[in-house]
């Protein structure tokens, strides 16, 4: 051990390896919570930026599309019928798939938030997804699904990409 004031210059080989250790660990520390905060970022996203939008999930053949109207997200199928599903964003995750739990006031609003909450009015569930990325220009969307009880065997996490 050091005695206090001295300098590290004046440590014994053995000593500064284990400050040089402790940096090293700090740093890494560090390191490694800035790159997890980065991978679960999200972003704020407004109606009107959904609005008038088209998306596929990325990879998807099936021919379904998502469109984003100022108050539905509306599921087109291949064949031509489409599913409505009413919708706001909010910066409040909702993780239970209770119906009630879905504001309808929030509706048709220029709302914004890191969050997309949609209801199914057939089978009377919420879903919400965080947005974890939205760029417009690229035409890139990813959502992941924070409602908990449903999910299949899928991490939740959709990556759209727009329709021209």
């Amino acid at each position: 051990m050091m005695p206090v004031g001295a300098d590290y210059q004046s440590a014994s080989t053995e000593h500064k390896n284990t400050i040089q250790m402790q940096t090293l660990r700090t740093l890494l520390t560090g390191l490694f919570m800035a790159t997890a905060s980065i991978s679960m970022a999200q972003v704020t996203v407004s109606t009107s930026q959904l609005n008038g939008t088209k998306w596929r999930v990325k990879g998807d053949t099936s021919g379904n599309v998502y469109e984003y109207t100022q108050s539905q997200e509306i599921w087109r199928h291949k064949d031509g019928s489409f599913s409505p599903s009413p919708y706001y964003l909010t910066d409040t995750p909702i993780t239970s798939y209770e119906y009630s739990k879905f504001d309808y006031s929030k509706v048709g609003k220029n709302t914004k938030g890191r969050y997309i909450v949609s209801a199914n009015e057939i089978m009377k569930i919420t879903y919400c997804a965080s947005i974890q990325s939205f760029d417009k220009t690229k035409g890139v969307f990813v959502t992941k699904l924070v409602t908990k009880g449903l999910i299949g065997p899928s991490d939740g996490i959709d990556t759209y990409e727009m329709v021209k």
